[in-house]
């Protein structure tokens, strides 16, 4: 696959690195422009994998991260998920870069938000050091509809969900994400379950992490960040959550 990487100077084997996972558009190279002002101001590395459509086809293929067959709904061998790419990854940008670092912080935006919340679920043992999830146009929450917009009927174990919960996880939202016109947007029933709005499903997954964590009698080590009169924009949302990143090592 294609990977496109940034890094903001030469022989920086100890620089952060921010794993970018780009939108339903498949625009890897576009999403790496829009962050690179970013990833200046707090002096981090960028890897950017393409998920590209011959190989990750549709919704199935990246949001839903490739673990059930598009057309015969069965699951996928692991090693034929979508999910099963980051961390090997990871693995051969230490390599490559001789970098030192121990783990890594991960950002998406709209399908890569999807993306990226469902890889928390489904590969617990990560080494993902923060997370931020921006704009999703929906989510597979932390209750009993059937998957993928909840948990029922999934193989998402407890263990999953737990880790997800611990982790620290920013979700960051843009007040102004509120249009339903745009070809991208899920309209379905099961959708609109969650919110009539990328805004308001931001809020009520939130909203439901909240109850289950404490059902569950888990820690919720999450936050929740509304961004004023942003839309459906990677480059102004990934401001906020490069900042919520570094801004904060110390928690």
């Amino acid at each position: 696959m294609k990977v496109f990487y940034y890094s903001p100077k030469a022989d920086a084997d100890d620089l952060p690195i921010v794993m970018l996972l780009h939108g339903a558009h498949r625009d890897a190279a576009a999403y790496l422009d829009d962050v690179i002002e970013t990833a200046n101001l707090y002096n981090c590395k960028i890897i950017a994998p393409e998920f590209d459509q011959e190989n990750f086809g549709g919704v199935d293929g990246y949001n839903l991260g490739n673990v059930n067959d598009r057309k015969t709904k069965k699951l996928n061998s692991i090693n034929k998920w979508a999910f099963s790419v980051l961390e090997p990854l990871f693995d051969t940008v230490l390599a490559q870069t001789k970098s030192h670092v121990k783990g890594y912080y991960l950002y998406g935006h709209s399908g890569g938000a999807q993306f990226g919340h469902r890889f928390l679920m489904f590969i617990p043992n990560n080494r993902v050091i923060e997370a931020s999830f921006a704009n999703a146009g929906w989510y597979t929450m932390p209750n009993q509809a059937e998957y993928p917009f909840g948990l029922q009927k999934s193989i998402i174990t407890q263990q999953g969900l737990t880790s997800f919960f611990n982790k620290k996880v920013f979700i960051l939202l843009g007040t102004a994400d509120v249009d339903r016109d745009s070809k991208d947007f899920n309209k379905s029933a099961e959708a609109d379950d969650q919110g009539k709005s990328r805004f308001e499903r931001g809020k009520n997954f939130f909203a439901a992490a909240q109850k289950k964590a404490e059902e569950m009698k888990v820690k919720l080590n999450w936050t929740e960040i509304f961004v004023p009169d942003v839309g459906h924009d990677n480059k102004r949302m990934s401001k906020p959550s490069f900042g919520a990143f570094f801004t904060s090592l110390s928690h």
